[in-house]
């Protein structure tokens, strides 16, 4: 049994308390999220003959992609493993 962790981090303003890695810019989030789908595909090997149960999306504040960029990580994830 295995799960996958997506770690998005952009937030809208910074916390205090927060110790993920994080930035308040959102300038590059259309190219980090290019990044990940590729970087999906490249590791899918990793996960052959294991049963992926859990999806965790974490890091910064997830809810700063849009309908389309979540739809495009959850399609890789989808194809792939």
């Amino acid at each position: 049994m295995a799960g996958i962790y997506i770690h998005i981090p952009f937030c809208r303003q910074a916390c205090r308390y927060c110790d993920f890695y994080f930035t308040v810019s959102l300038q590059y989030l259309d190219g980090y999220v290019s990044s990940l789908i590729k970087e999906i595909g490249e590791r899918n090997d990793s996960a052959v003959g294991r049963d992926t149960t859990t999806l965790y999306f974490g890091g910064g504040t997830p809810s700063v992609l849009t309908e389309k960029q979540m739809g495009m990580i959850l399609e890789a994830i989808q194809k792939c493993y």
